[in-house]
């Protein structure tokens, strides 16, 4: 009678990396940003970011609109 070895499977050590998110997956999406308008700096903000067309400074000026509009929150409440 043959003894049966068992296999040594490889496959449970060793896991996928994730996939890293999307870059439109993670873009903000600019109607949310026009419900959070409450000034008039944060309207003229919101049309810069609208028309930039630059990926960076785009993201640098929604950097920047959500720092205002925190910072407007708190001072309202």
């Amino acid at each position: 009678m043959k003894e049966r070895t068992k296999k040594f499977r490889l496959r449970g050590l060793f896991h996928h990396a994730p996939q890293p998110a999307k870059e439109e997956n993670t873009r903000i999406n600019l109607l949310s940003l026009k419900k959070m308008v409450s000034t008039k700096e944060q309207e003229d903000i919101l049309k810069l970011i609208e028309h930039e067309t630059i990926p960076t400074v785009k993201d640098a000026w929604i950097d920047y609109f959500l720092e205002i509009t925190k910072r407007t929150k708190y001072k309202s409440d």
